[in-house]
């Protein structure tokens, strides 16, 4: 009998002192945001007739895939004619598109936008090369992932029309981005380098025509400043904050959500924002892995993180915390987290002045911490009733 007690009394030291790798998450929001759990997917359709040339079918056929490969965007040939009932046909209705052949890139989020096929004095072949290539690359989505590898988060600024607010908008995010540097040490895991300013000019739009797009933005009607936050795999968490909504404090609450921890308590769905359309290539890959230390990739690392989507804690006092929050500031479409992580009390209502702003850091951990302390507690009792148990009976025995 003692034997067992004393069994008991070995595997219960033993589960105290392995219950906090247990209870805490070995990422932070950041790093899951580099794993593409194929959630986030674009769909580009290519349309032709039943006449259309086979040089232009073997076009689509062999160019798509190829330039996509790698990226979050599935190419689908549609032959209208004989594909009548495809769900993907009512985008051509929508856009008036009566020629073909055409294509038609849909986001995650159910925007869609036509791509021109018929370029100047070139033919379908190099057109179709040239609308791949701008699907996915241009200057700021490569400067994006940079900085995203090597950086905490970008605070991407559009300017607008009018010099005074751009000038406001631009104060209001370094001021933000100077509140999270100065608390980035009280990150529940630490990151190197403070997240950075980046500034889409004007001059720029027709460049980033479709950067802006997959933001929400028509680039022939931006006439206000718009912000956003980056982070890990180029994606976008929160809502696209537009003039007088680009504060300090709207920005600051989404950044601390970037450094917080994965098993946060906050629905998943709200932490994993929509995705640029990107190509991810080997080089920015080998280049987050010399970054984070490990390889997002790895299948043992996307199926813990996996889980973590599935699982992880709910707090319905939060979502209640946001909705409200909603009806204060109107989101500009465009991102699907933007009905989820509004701007106002996103983490915390105590990260409104910069003396509590931990507090935002730390409440967003608060249920993982408690069930922690309350199975801590529960093995002491535990221990301390085997021990007390062991100590009376070896007393009963020798007296």
């Amino acid at each position: 009998m003692i034997r067992r007690y004393k069994f008991i009394f070995i595997l219960g030291l033993w589960s105290f002192f392995h219950i906090h790798p247990v209870y805490s998450c070995q990422y932070n929001v950041r790093e899951v945001g580099f794993s593409d759990l194929g959630r986030e997917q674009y769909y580009l359709f290519g349309y032709i007739k039943s006449e259309t040339g086979a040089d232009i079918i073997s076009s689509f056929s062999s160019l798509a895939p190829d330039y996509l490969k790698d990226s979050n965007i599935i190419f689908e040939l549609i032959n209208i004619d004989d594909q009548k009932d495809h769900p993907a046909i009512h985008y051509l209705d929508s856009l008036q598109i009566n020629s073909f052949p055409s294509a038609i890139l849909v986001s995650p989020d159910g925007q869609f936008i036509a791509l021109s096929l018929t370029k100047t004095d070139v033919g379908f072949k190099q057109s179709l090369s040239s609308s791949l290539n701008e699907l996915l690359f241009s200057p700021k989505r490569d400067e994006i992932l940079q900085k995203t590898i090597e950086h905490y988060a970008v605070v991407l600024l559009i300017e607008g029309n009018n010099k005074k607010e751009n000038s406001r908008a631009d104060k209001a995010a370094t001021s933000a981005i100077e509140r999270l540097s100065k608390k980035m040490d009280m990150m529940p895991k630490p990151i190197d380098h403070p997240p950075v300013l980046m500034v889409i000019k004007r001059a720029s739009f027709a460049r980033e025509k479709i950067l802006l797009w997959s933001l929400g933005l028509d680039i022939d009607k931006i006439d206000k400043p718009h912000a956003a936050v980056i982070y890990g795999r180029a994606r976008w968490m929160g809502p696209l904050f537009k003039n007088e909504e680009i504060t300090k404090n709207n920005l600051s609450d989404i950044l601390f959500m970037v450094g917080a921890d994965c098993e946060c308590d906050i629905d998943k769905n709200w932490i994993l924002g929509t995705m640029l359309p990107i190509r991810w290539n080997k080089k920015w890959h080998d280049h987050l892995v010399k970054n984070l230390g490990f390889d997002p990739e790895n299948p043992l690392i996307k199926m813990e993180i996996g889980r973590i989507m599935r699982t992880g804690y709910y707090n319905p006092a939060l979502l209640n915390k946001i909705q409200n929050a909603e009806a204060d500031t109107g989101s500009v479409p465009g991102n699907k987290q933007a009905d989820h992580t509004k701007s106002s009390n996103i983490t915390s209502s105590a990260s409104r002045g910069d003396p509590d702003t931990e507090k935002s850091v730390t409440n967003v951990n608060e249920s993982p911490l408690q069930m922690s302390i309350i199975v801590t507690i529960c093995l002491l009792v535990l221990i301390l009733g085997v021990g007390l148990t062991m100590f009376y009976r070896k007393a009963r025995k020798q007296s």
